[in-house]
C-alpha cells in the first residue's frame, strides 16, 4: 500500500482553489478566504494537503484559537475534505497524522466534523462523536435547466411566475456593490431581532476581499425605484456554492421577489461553473417556514455527521 505524506503550508491560494474545486462538495470554511480572515486576526491558521504517494487524496485548513495562554482548540471545519474515494484505514492515516500534530499532552484539543454523512465509519476508526451533525439541502446543478425547473415544487413555480411579472429590476453584484452592504446591515438586523448566531457581517465582506476572482461572494437584488427590496447572497467555494443570507422586504414579499432571485441564482452559479449548490442548515422546527422555503426548490437533504475527537 502506498504510504500516506502530508505536507503542510506548502500551498498557494491558486492551487488550493484548483484543489477545492476537485471535491464534489464542500463547505465554504475549507475556502482560502475563511483561513485568510482568521490569520488576518493573528489567529493560527495550518493549511494540509494530503498524498498517497503523488496524487493529492485530501485537504484542510485548521485553525487554533488559545485560550488562557496555554489551552488550544484545534478545529477541523467541514473537513478533511477529501478528493477521491481511499479506503477508510487510509482516510484514518491522514487524520492520525494531523491528530500528532495537535497533541493533547501539550493541552491541544484537536476536533473535526468532515462533511460527509459517515458518521459510523469515524466511530470505528475510534474516533468519538462530540456533538451529532446538522442537515442541509444541496441541489446538483449538473441537472439540466429544464429539470431543475420541473423540480421545484409547484407553488414555487408558481411564485417565481409573478414575481417575472413584477415591476422590480433585478439586480447582480458581489461583496463590494452598493446595495451588499444594506443587505449585510438588514442581516445584522435579522439576527439580533430573531436571536440566531451566523456568521459575522464583517467576514462576508472579508470573504469577497481574499478569494480569488469569481470564486467569492455572489448577490442578487430586486430593485424598485432604486431601492432595493429583497435580497441573497451566496459564498463561493470550489465547484460549490452556499446560500448564506437571505431578505425580503413587505413589497418583496408581496411579490415574492426572493423566490425569483434564488431561482435566477441556481442558473447564474450553474453557468459560472458552479455543480452543487448548498441551500444552508435545515430546521423544522424552529425554523419551519425557512425549511418549507428551502425544500420548495427541490434539492436533496443531507444529514452530516456531526464533530468527533
Amino acid at each position: 500500500m502506498t504510504e500516506i505524506t502530508i505536507d503542510w503550508n506548502a500551498v498557494s491560494k491558486k492551487k488550493w482553489q484548483s484543489l477545492l474545486s476537485q471535491a464534489e462538495r464542500c463547505s465554504f470554511q475549507q475556502a482560502w478566504a475563511y483561513g485568510a480572515i482568521f490569520e488576518h486576526s493573528n489567529i493560527e491558521v495550518n493549511r494540509f494537503v494530503a498524498y498517497e504517494g503523488r496524487d493529492v487524496v485530501a485537504i484542510g485548513q485548521i485553525i487554533t484559537r488559545r485560550f488562557l495562554g496555554f489551552f488550544k482548540l484545534t478545529l477541523l471545519l467541514k473537513g478533511p475534505v477529501w478528493l477521491k474515494n481511499i479506503k477508510d484505514d487510509q482516510k484514518q492515516k491522514v487524520l492520525n497524522i494531523i491528530r500528532q500534530k495537535y497533541p493533547l499532552k501539550y493541552f491541544n484539543l484537536f476536533a473535526f466534523s468532515p462533511e460527509d454523512t459517515a458518521q459510523e465509519t469515524y466511530k470505528n476508526m475510534g474516533f468519538r462523536q462530540v456533538t451529532t451533525g446538522n442537515s442541509t439541502i444541496t441541489i446538483d446543478l449538473t441537472q439540466s435547466e429544464d429539470r431543475l425547473w420541473q423540480n421545484l415544487y409547484g407553488k414555487n413555480r408558481t411564485h417565481i411566475r409573478k414575481a417575472k411579472k413584477s415591476e422590480f429590476d433585478v439586480v447582480y453584484g458581489d461583496h463590494a456593490h452598493p446595495h451588499t452592504d444594506w443587505l449585510l446591515g438588514q442581516e445584522r438586523k435579522q439576527q439580533k431581532e430573531k436571536k440566531y448566531q451566523g456568521l459575522p457581517v464583517e467576514m462576508v465582506k472579508g470573504y469577497g476581499q481574499f478569494m480569488l476572482p469569481d470564486q467569492g461572494v455572489y448577490t442578487a437584488f430586486a430593485v424598485k425605484g432604486g431601492e432595493a427590496i429583497a435580497g441573497a447572497l451566496f459564498l463561493r467555494h470550489g465547484s460549490t456554492a452556499t446560500y448564506h443570507i437571505g431578505w425580503n422586504g413587505p413589497e418583496g414579499r408581496k411579490s415574492r421577489a426572493l423566490n425569483l432571485l434564488l431561482w435566477n441564482m441556481i442558473l447564474k452559479l450553474k453557468a459560472a461553473g458552479v455543480e452543487n449548490l448548498d441551500l444552508g442548515g435545515l430546521n423544522t422546527e424552529e425554523g419551519a417556514d425557512i425549511a418549507r422555503y428551502k425544500l420548495s426548490f427541490g434539492g436533496e437533504v443531507l444529514s452530516m455527521g456531526g464533530t468527533f475527537m
